[in-house]
């Protein structure tokens, strides 16, 4: 598969994703009525059709979850690139979801805050902890 049609089933993966919490959302919110429940079907077919195609079908599922031990030393820099930048967007995405919880749910909800803050904290120091904790020199 070319890099511009994972690229085009990359989006579609995860807007299947966004359109399963959007769906979710409303449906708690407004009940489950059938265009509802409709979107919920949609997005988990095509969400595993695409799935299957970019992540199985092109072997980069099995890149980023084998051991370092059973890759070369340019399959290791790749993935060590990938998991660099997927883990800091996580973390950022993570975090301005929690904020927009605390701060869109109508009231002042100091825990989530807090909640949030110490999460933002621990995304930013978690890396040098690991390696503190399990380097003999840094």
């Amino acid at each position: 598969m070319s890099r511009s049609n994972r690229r085009i089933w990359v989006l579609i993966n995860y807007l299947c994703i966004a359109l399963l919490v959007m769906s979710f959302y409303f449906g708690k919110a407004m009940g489950m009525t059938a265009v509802i429940i409709a979107g919920l079907v949609f997005s988990v077919v095509v969400g595993v059709i695409s799935f299957s195609l970019v992540h199985i079908g092109s072997g980069l599922w099995k890149l980023t979850h084998s051991k370092s031990e059973k890759l070369d030393e340019r399959q290791i820099l790749v993935t060590h690139e990938a998991l660099r930048y997927s883990y800091s967007i996580f973390a950022v995405i993570s975090l301005l979801v929690l904020l927009s919880l605390a701060l869109l749910e109508g009231k002042y909800d100091i825990t989530l805050i807090v909640i949030f803050a110490s999460l933002l904290y621990l995304a930013h120091t978690l890396p040098s902890s690991i390696l503190a904790w399990t380097e003999q020199e840094v």
